[in-house]
């Protein structure tokens, strides 16, 4: 997903050893604030069918929950053959829709991070790390 999970997708592609191919989309459900506004927009479509591949959408960061059902629900109606989510953070204490998060980097506890793709304010996505605003 674009925009916050690019670098960790390209990090984790480089890992995988066999053929892959990449499709990206992009969703909203933040715009510059910090705090989810509940309602997700898709904002970039994928432009490669996935009816009967193999797909794992690859999220920076799984928070509410609210953005990953909206697009488990959009591409299961497009019967790819599994769908399976990699994220890099989850914080579970934000989650108000449960949702299952197949390759998980890291849980964090309930703080704004920003670096290593996740922005601040579309800013700081270059960090080579992840820190937290304080």
């Amino acid at each position: 997903m674009l925009n916050g999970a690019f670098i960790f997708m390209a990090d984790l592609v480089r890992a995988i050893d066999m053929p892959v191919s990449m499709d990206f989309l992009a969703v909203s459900s933040y715009g510059n604030a910090q705090k989810t506004s509940g309602e997700v927009e898709l904002l970039k479509d994928l432009r490669i069918p996935i009816a009967g591949r193999q797909v794992i959408i690859v999220e920076d960061i799984v928070d509410t929950g609210i953005t990953i059902a909206y697009l488990l629900r959009m591409l299961e109606a497009r019967q790819p053959a599994s769908l399976k989510i990699a994220a890099l953070l989850s914080k579970p204490l934000r989650r108000k829709v449960e949702v299952p998060i197949h390759y998980l980097g890291f849980e964090i506890e309930d703080a704004f991070v920003y670096g290593y793709g996740l922005d601040r304010s579309q800013f700081d996505r270059n960090l080579p790390f992840i820190t937290s605003q304080g």
